[in-house]
Parts: structure tokens; C-alpha cells; sequence
């Protein structure tokens, strides 16, 4: 018998556990599905979106409320503006996180945070200071969801990161700002972090492609800028100090590699154009392993690099080893008094007006060379290279100012090709192989 009492006795506690349970899920269900019966203020969630995140959003044409996965108000189809025009967001679904106690103040929105899905992101380059300054200074935390997150320069497309995720952090000291998403159909991560008020540490990361950068940056008294850039590309490394005032200057920097290791040191202006005056001092440069592969990006490939050739404009000089300058300007690029070989004996201009598969290089060679114990003579070779057809044409050879028969310079021309270019125009920079053939026209 006792047995029995004691059994029924946990019978009727489960029942009355059962019992709770149900009756706790349902009042949490109901109060969870009231909000579904409300008309939240519209007016209240602009005013909170404008104050909380410096949201300014004009049109709300309908706000839903949802459970799952928590409390939330979603609009869908929206477009605002962050800031006096530091970004604009299109066809976006925003999504309010509610407080899950507050779910039932349908009057006073009071929101935990805010996610934007999907649309689109649209920043000026020239304002992302002004919008990170907003951020930072958020009530409320903002995270962007699968974004296209456009950068503009001048209302153009710079470039774009689709499918992005932005999302911030603070904490007492410090202020983080983590992107991630697509570049090219390559992952990339962007983690900014702000130590103080003036300090900050960005880093990029694109393992698709083997590229990580570390930027450190500071604002002095007198506002300038200045700072350290890092950049690892397949083992390739640059580094240079800069300060950024009307322009930005570098210093202490350096490129290693196993093809060119060289100090520089120079100057870079985005206004009113975009111009950079660099000088290199070079202990290596290996031509024969670069040439192949400026060969194949600008002149065998289809011509979708044009358009990044001719922003980069600007005066480049080398000095060491060998010495020259290369101007760029608007697609046009000049190789103008380069010296190079021992003693700096051979020397050399040329040009580049056109790239792709029409593209030629134009080119001026002259070499004093020396064939008996006090006599020399000066050779100059006028001529192009057709980079598509690892071509070299000789349009004039000249001897001490006099010009070579042109049956006299094909001859030339046909010995260099079957020498000296064989099967790739990278022969063309052994140096030696170069003196050589120089050397064999007397």
C-alpha cells in the first residue's frame, strides 16, 4: 500500500509539473504574439533610428512584427541615409531588435540593436572618416548583413565587396570594426580597431590570393597623419613610414623579393589628380623573371587592365645599380635616360602609348664599344618590340652616325633574333648576352 501512495504521490507531482510548464509555455507564447496585434509608432522608430544610429529614413511603408529567431521589427525594402550623406542604403531589409521585456512598448520604440540584410551600401571614398566617426559613436549596435558594399570616387564604382558583413564592437577603451565578404570572387577580412582617440590599426586579409596588410596611423596636434604600411603578396613584402598632410610622403621604405629588393622613398598627391613621385635605389632587379610577366598582363592578355595603367601617373626614378626614370601619364609610359650594364655603358629610352595585343614598346639603344686598345665606336639601334608576337624590329642601325644599309640592318636584326630573342623578349635584358651581340657587328 505504501508503495502505491507513492507512485500516485509522483503521478499528481508530474501531472501539476506538466501542468506549470504548459501553462508558462503559453503565457510566453501569447505575450511573445501580442506585438502581432499592434501598430508600433512609425514616428518613434524614425526618432529612435535618428538619435540611437544617426539613421535619417524618410519612407516606412510597413513594419512587421516576427518571434523568431527573436523579437524583432522588420521593414521591408529600405532606403536611408546614414549621417548628412556619409553612406545610402537601397532596397535593404531592416531588422530592430527589441528588448525582449520591452516587446509590449509599441508607443516608445527602445531597441537592442540593429541588422541590415541584404541591399546595397553605398560610401563616397572621400567620406569614410566622416562615417566612421558616426559609427563609433552609435548608441545602438549596427551590423550589416550579405551586402554589396560599394565604394564610390567621384560617383564612379572604385570597387565593391559583395556579399559583406560589417559589424562593430566597443569595449571601455577601444572601438572595432570587422568586414568581411567577397572582393573579386576572393574572401577578405577587414578588422579596424581604434586604441584611442587618434590611434588606429587596420588590417586586410585575402587568403585566396596570399595578400595581408597591417596600416598603423595616428593624428598629430596639427592634424596630419602619420603612420606604417605593411603588405605580404606570395612572399613579396613592402614596407614604408608615411605622413599623410596635403600630401602623403614616404619614408624608410622598402620592397623584397625574389625578383627586385629597393629602398624607396617619395611623395604621393590624390589632388587635384592623382600623381606619386617615387625614388628606388636597387641592389636587384631580375628583368629576365619580371619581363614575362609585364608581357603577359598588359599585352597578351585582353586589355582590362588599361584603365588601372592610366591611373597610375606619376615619375618614377632608379638610381644604384642602374639608373633611369619611367614617366606615366594618362597610359602613356617613358623609359627616358636608363643606363645600364658595367660602367653604366649601354643606355636607352623607350615608350609605351599602347598596351594589349596591338601594343608595341618603341625603343632608342646606344652602346660605346670598345674594339681595339684605343679605338671605339658608338652603335645606336632605333626599333620597337611587339610584345604579342615576341617580335623585335629594327627600324635604323647606326655606326658612328652613319646608317646601316637596310638590307645590312635586317641581316642584324635576323642574327639578334636567332641569338639573343630566340623564344622569349626577357633575353632581351642579359646584359651580356647583349655586349656580345654589340660586339659582333664589327
Amino acid at each position: 500500500m505504501l508503495i502505491i501512495k507513492r507512485l500516485n504521490f509522483i503521478s499528481n507531482s508530474n501531472k501539476k509539473l506538466k501542468f506549470i510548464l504548459y501553462f508558462i509555455f503559453i503565457s510566453i507564447s501569447i505575450y511573445l504574439s501580442i506585438p502581432k496585434l499592434l501598430n508600433f509608432s512609425v514616428e518613434s522608430i524614425r526618432e529612435n533610428l535618428k538619435n540611437n544610429n544617426n539613421i535619417n529614413i524618410d519612407n516606412i511603408s510597413k513594419v512587421s512584427y516576427k518571434i523568431f529567431p527573436t523579437p524583432r521589427l522588420s521593414i521591408l525594402n529600405s532606403n536611408f541615409i546614414i549621417g548628412e550623406g556619409a553612406a545610402e542604403v537601397k532596397n535593404s531589409k531592416l531588422e530592430i531588435i527589441l528588448y525582449l521585456h520591452q516587446i509590449l512598448n509599441f508607443r516608445e520604440i527602445n531597441y537592442k540593436k540593429i541588422l541590415i540584410n541584404e541591399g546595397h551600401l553605398k560610401i563616397s571614398i572621400d567620406k569614410i572618416n566622416q562615417l566612421l566617426k558616426i559609427i563609433n559613436k552609435n548608441k545602438k549596435k549596427l551590423i550589416f548583413k550579405k551586402n554589396n558594399l560599394i565604394f564610390l570616387k567621384k560617383e564612379k564604382v572604385f570597387f565593391e565587396i559583395n556579399e559583406a558583413i560589417i559589424e562593430q564592437k566597443k569595449n571601455k577603451d577601444s572601438f572595432f570594426l570587422n568586414i568581411s565578404g567577397k572582393f573579386l570572387n576572393n574572401k577578405i577580412f577587414i578588422k579596424l580597431k581604434t586604441v584611442s582617440k587618434n590611434k588606429n590599426y587596420l588590417t586586410l586579409k585575402m587568403p585566396g590570393l596570399d595578400i595581408a596588410t597591417k596600416v598603423f596611423f595616428e593624428k598629430n596636434k596639427f592634424d596630419d597623419t602619420s603612420g606604417f604600411f605593411n603588405l605580404e603578396v606570395f612572399n613579396n613584402f613592402l614596407k614604408f613610414n608615411f605622413i599623410n598632410g596635403d600630401s602623403i610622403k614616404l619614408s624608410d621604405g622598402f620592397i623584397r623579393s625574389k625578383l627586385v629588393n629597393s629602398s624607396l622613398e617619395g611623395e604621393i598627391t590624390f589632388k587635384p589628380n592623382f600623381f606619386s613621385r617615387l625614388n628606388f635605389t636597387t641592389s636587384n632587379l631580375n628583368m629576365e623573371k619580371i619581363f614575362p610577366l609585364i608581357q603577359k598582363t598588359y599585352f597578351l592578355d585582353n586589355s582590362k587592365n588599361l584603365s588601372l595603367v592610366k591611373k597610375i601617373n606619376g615619375v618614377f626614378n632608379f638610381k644604384s645599380k642602374f639608373e633611369g626614370r619611367i614617366t606615366s601619364k594618362n597610359g602613356e609610359i617613358l623609359f627616358e635616360d636608363f643606363k645600364v650594364g658595367k660602367k653604366k655603358s649601354i643606355s636607352f629610352n623607350a615608350k609605351i602609348d599602347e598596351i594589349g595585343k596591338k601594343g608595341k614598346i618603341q625603343f632608342n639603344l646606344i652602346k660605346t664599344q670598345r674594339y681595339k686598345k684605343n679605338l671605339s665606336k658608338k652603335i645606336e639601334i632605333v626599333g620597337f618590340l611587339i610584345p604579342e608576337k615576341t617580335k623585335v624590329i629594327f627600324k635604323k642601325l647606326i655606326v658612328d652616325d652613319k646608317k646601316l644599309s637596310v638590307e645590312k640592318t635586317k641581316e642584324y636584326e635576323n642574327v639578334f633574333k636567332d641569338k639573343l630573342v630566340q623564344d622569349s623578349l626577357a633575353n632581351i635584358f642579359d646584359i651580356a648576352k647583349i655586349n656580345k651581340f654589340l660586339k659582333n657587328i664589327f
